[in-house]
Parts: C-alpha cells; structure tokens; sequence
C-alpha cells in the first residue's frame, strides 16, 4: 500500500485535466501519477516528461518500454517490472520475449542498433563511468543517430527515477491495471 494515499478524486480543475490525458493516452492513471497529484505543477511537469520520453520520439514503443523493463529489472522494481511486462504485452509482444527482456536480452530479437541502445541504456544506470565511450562508438558505427542516444539515455533516466519513487513509496504495480 502506497505511504502516501492516492489522489482519485482531483480537487484541482488542472489535476483533472492532466488526469484525463493521462487516461486517453494510456487507458488509465497509473498510481504514480495519482500520487503526484498531491503536488499539482510536478504532476504537470512529470506527465510532460513522460509524453516526451516515452510517448513521443525517435525509438519505436517497444524499444522505450523494453528498456523501461530491463532498467526496472536491473533495479528490482516490481512496480516498474509489472507496469512494462504489460505494457509491452499489450504493443503485441509475446510473454516469451518479454521474459527475454527482464532475463536474457542477449537473446531479444532486437536489431543490431536496437540491442547497442539497450545495452547502453542498462550500463548507463548500472556503471554509468563504465564503458560509455566504448558503447557510443558502437552505436554509432552501426548507424545509431545522437538523437537515438540520448532517448534511450533519457527512457533509463525517467525510468529510474519512477523506480525510485515507486519503491520508497510502496506503490502497488497491479493498482494500475484494475
């Protein structure tokens, strides 16, 4: 149970309207968003973060919210692990490969580029001084644009950060899909 209660009922008109694209946009509010209705403009400034990382951009869904799995994984957030596990199983990706994600993504049927972004992504909330040079060259070599890069960094960064919050907050992962 949350240690902070979850704001269902938005006494604020502008909760309310965040709340409600929340909701077109992903079919609900996720319970880390009800809780940062409790502070009105880091709801805003959050959702906006999150269209603009995760919604919006350059790498397909599948690659944000895989990356969104494997960093939930890498930081052993249930939370983070439900909301992506089915997340991507509604994208249409298949428990199998879902579970290759969280567990073996060196099996994953990513692209080359793919795969460098994701492993970038990973070492970069793991080691983030480990490697990095290394890492970016690779992707570049195989074609991976800057833009790329930095989406990717910023999914491992947003992601994190919701990690974090989740788990010091007690969220519950299955709150959201009820």
């Amino acid at each position: 149970m949350s240690r902070i209660p979850l704001v269902e009922r938005p006494a604020e008109d502008r909760v309310e309207a965040v709340f409600a694209e929340i909701e077109d946009e992903l079919g609900a509010v996720p319970s880390l968003f009800l809780v940062f209705a409790h502070h009105p403009a880091l709801l805003e400034a959050t959702w906006y973060g999150y269209k603009t990382v995760m919604i919006h951009g350059v790498l397909s869904p599948q690659l944000k919210e895989g990356i969104g799995l494997a960093i939930s994984a890498d930081n052993h957030c249930d939370y983070g692990i439900y909301h992506y596990s089915v997340t991507l199983q509604d994208l249409g990706v298949d428990k199998q490969e879902v579970m290759r994600i969280r567990t073996n993504p060196k099996h994953v049927h990513y692209s080359a580029g793919e795969h460098v972004l994701f492993d970038l992504a990973r070492r970069a909330n793991n080691a983030p001084s480990d490697h990095g040079q290394r890492l970016v060259e690779e992707a570049l070599k195989l074609g991976v644009r800057d833009d790329e890069i930095v989406e990717a960094l910023a999914v491992m960064e947003l992601v994190s950060g919701f990690n974090h919050f989740a788990d010091f907050l007690g969220l519950e992962p299955h709150r959201d899909r009820q």
